[in-house]
């Protein structure tokens, strides 16, 4: 999700410093494969791990692509089941970002972890009718995504390729 307003300096520094210290500790596959990244990031995280959770657009609350539930032993990320590879991975590592910020995703509580993996859609749309966001919140959770992607591209096998060399400077800005 955008917010349409510009991001300050101080979160883009926030942010770079976020996705580099990740990409000391874990790694950012270049090119970027999804379930190999989460694995890493599961073990560096104490064994917690992302969960992906493919969903009908009607199973989304209403203006959003994708939903993180933190629940007590692992963290859920659903997205849509049709989205593209490169859609979905945006998606769920945008709500990585919300949890490499240190935000708070909507708690699931033992009701919900009882029906993981198969979330009831009128149970989804309640619980994540009460997750907000600040504007500074998903500018970072959105920055985040983009600049891991931007990494696992500017590492990649792309050499000297004149866009990836734009968006390597506009990004690292």
């Amino acid at each position: 999700m955008t917010t349409g307003r510009p991001v300050s300096p101080a979160v883009r520094r926030r942010c770079a410093g976020l996705v580099r210290r990740l990409a000391r500790t874990v790694g950012i596959p270049a090119p970027f494969e999804l379930a190999g990244f989460l694995e890493r990031w599961r073990a560096q995280r104490a064994g917690r791990p992302v969960e992906l959770l493919a969903l009908d657009v009607d199973e989304l609350p209403r203006g959003t692509c994708g939903l993180w539930l933190e629940m007590p032993d692992r963290d859920v990320v659903g997205f849509p089941a049709g989205a593209s590879r490169t859609h979905r991975d945006h998606i769920v590592l945008h709500e990585v970002g919300h949890m490499l910020a240190g935000h708070h995703g909507v708690l699931g509580g033992g009701g919900t972890a009882a029906l993981l993996p198969d979330l009831d859609p009128e149970m989804v749309r309640s619980v994540l009718g009460r997750s907000v966001y600040s504007d500074v919140q998903e500018q970072e959770a959105e920055l985040i995504a983009s600049l891991i992607l931007h990494r696992s591209l500017r590492t990649g096998a792309h050499g000297d390729d004149p866009v990836v060399e734009r968006l390597r400077r506009t990004l690292d800005d």
